[in-house]
């Protein structure tokens, strides 16, 4: 495969696009997202009208904002001491009289 990759948008559309030649094949040739009656109800059918009407752009924003939604859950979930790799900084202070 020698086809070079596009921006996070340019990629976005493209595998909208894939999904939605797998789905029209998938569903034996019904129409997928017309805009017909079936299609107001239908979420598969909503969320590709949606996309359709996205700019590249807004894709590629969106994209960049789920990457830094998971690194910031990774780091929230990370324990100091795995992530160091040694001792935890936090340091048990005793407060009993005595």
């Amino acid at each position: 495969m020698s086809e070079s990759l596009g921006s996070a948008g340019d990629e976005a559309a493209k595998l909208l696009g894939a999904v939605q030649d797998w789905a029209r094949t998938r569903f034996d040739g019904e129409h997928l997202a017309t805009g017909g009656a079936e299609c107001q109800v239908c979420p598969l059918c909503q969320g590709i009208a949606l996309m359709r009407q996205v700019k590249p752009e807004t894709a590629e924003h969106l994209l960049d904002a789920a990457a830094s939604f998971v690194a910031a859950l990774k780091s929230a979930v990370t324990s100091p001491t795995n992530a160091g790799g040694g001792a935890s900084r936090v340091q048990p202070i005793d407060i009993r009289e005595g």
